[in-house]
């Protein structure tokens, strides 16, 4: 085990009893909220190794410690869960580690053991998403918690683009990745409290996304004692400046998708973000492009520093994925058995990607599971809610999170850094209100109201009775 300092053992161990502390004072959604999306922003980014037990790290600190507390102070949540066809991929992603330690003559063991971890890392964040989050009440509170942590996180990024990336090494004692990539743009990218400055810049894309629209809807006029018309630019503003090409297209590829929606009910855009990620997988794996014209095109758009490292990334994927379909189906499972290495046992190649990692380690089956089970989510919304009344303002929310993973799917192409907040999302989406379409079309019959209208009153949408009692916050009237 790495020799933390000990505020790193106190923070990560001491978060499960300060949760518990918030379930049994505040409502549980608000009490989960702030415990899961807290340890996901400012633990420290360690991983505490144990033997036979998943690793212990700020990804699954905030999922245990919210189980724990639904399990202590609200049991009957725990009860409202029904297994549904759509959790099916999150089943595949889950257990499929499992066969691929058979196929890879690893034994059972090994295959529980990565289940578990699996389960760990997905399968709870995900069943938290689903119980939590059942409709578009619940769900517009997920999209205020996020805005209220990506506020959050706005003066410390400033800080750190102005003094470099040095909080977590000022708490924690240690710096979570390789300062070196900090150095963008002529500045500093922040890093915070996350692992890269990349998942930084995720993060507050997805704040971004969701105030822009939110704001633009008229779901609420103030949050947390702040008007709307400056959470939202502070949020955005910090986001341009968070030295991220990748992340700045993202954002903007997002607003087009939602403004796209808004004012010409056009699904395109979306549809076309859509389909980024699963053609890009399939092309690259089936060997039908190389990279090369990418390359060339990288270097006459943005220059030969992004072209010098996409180009690594690029090679890197051809070997990677040339190794990968040795054990194409289930793949080669844990312990880097999915790397490329050299003569003396060291990676030639970086693995970046979350797609390439995947495909690695858990095969086709594992990658086609993965790309369902963030991807199905948005679909699902759109058949119970149509387009028009995405700007809804109970909506919203709702509509901003399913752009949002598909986003989410796309960065995955180039990173591979997971974010526990989006996999709540991912759980939440699935599950909404099944009985929206219906009741969104009895609100369609009320001509002298238009739903979509900034600063209407919208109609009443459905509020599940354990979602009511769950809520801690006030679904916008």
């Amino acid at each position: 085990m790495h020799h933390y300092k000990l505020v790193v053992y106190l923070a990560l161990f001491g978060w499960i009893p300060l949760v518990l502390c918030l379930f049994a004072v505040f409502p549980p959604r608000k009490a989960m909220l702030i415990g899961f999306i807290g340890g996901w922003m400012f633990l420290p980014v360690a991983v505490l190794k144990f033997t036979a037990i998943p690793a212990y790290s700020k990804l699954t600190a905030a999922s245990y410690a919210c189980v724990l507390g639904t399990v202590i102070f609200a049991p009957r949540l725990l009860l409202t869960f029904r297994p549904r066809w759509f959790d099916l991929p999150m089943l595949v992603m889950c257990i499929s580690p499992f066969f691929t330690s058979l196929n890879n003559g690893l034994g059972a063991y090994d295959g529980g053991s990565a289940v578990i971890e699996k389960i760990a890392l997905w399968g709870l964040p995900y069943f938290l998403g689903r119980i939590y989050f059942p409709d578009w009440e619940s769900l517009t509170d997920l999209g205020k918690g996020i805005l209220i942590g990506t506020l959050i996180y706005c003066p410390l990024c400033w800080f750190e683009m102005r003094f470099s990336p040095q909080l977590h090494r000022m708490l924690y004692g240690f710096f979570q990745n390789d300062f070196v990539q900090t150095l963008r743009m002529g500045g500093y990218r922040p890093m915070v409290f996350l692992e890269h400055g990349l998942a930084v810049a995720m993060w507050m894309n997805g704040g971004a996304l969701i105030g822009i629209w939110m704001w633009m809807s008229g779901s609420f006029k103030r949050l947390i004692g702040v008007p709307i018309y400056v959470i939202v630019p502070t949020i955005v503003l910090t986001t341009l400046v968070c030295r991220s090409l990748a992340g700045l297209l993202l954002l903007f590829a997002g607003i087009a998708a939602i403004l796209s929606i808004r004012l010409f009910r056009n699904p395109i855009p979306l549809l076309a973000l859509f389909l980024v990620a699963p053609t890009y997988m399939y092309v690259r794996t089936s060997g039908m492009v190389s990279g090369d014209w990418a390359i060339n095109k990288v270097l006459d758009t943005f220059g030969p520093e992004r072209a010098q490292s996409f180009e690594v990334r690029i090679r890197a994927e051809n070997l990677l994925s040339a190794r990968a379909l040795e054990q194409p189906w289930f793949g080669w499972g844990r312990f880097n058995r999915n790397r490329v290495v050299d003569i003396h046992g060291k990676d030639s190649v970086v693995t970046d990607g979350l797609w390439i990692l995947t495909f690695g380690t858990c095969g086709a089956i594992g990658l086609i599971a993965l790309t369902a089970s963030v991807l199905l989510p948005t679909f699902i919304v759109w058949a119970r809610c149509p387009l028009k009344y995405w700007s809804h303002p109970g909506v919203a929310a709702t509509s901003a999170l399913a752009v949002l993973l598909v986003l989410h799917m796309i960065d995955n192409i180039l990173n591979g850094m997971l974010d526990p907040v989006f996999i709540l999302a991912m759980g939440g989406l699935a599950g909404v209100a099944p009985s929206i379409r219906r009741q969104v079309r009895q609100l369609a019959s009320r001509p002298a109201q238009p739903i979509w209208q900034p600063g209407s009153a919208p109609g009443a949408l459905p509020q599940p009775a354990a979602a009511r009692a769950a809520s801690g916050f006030a679904f916008p009237r």
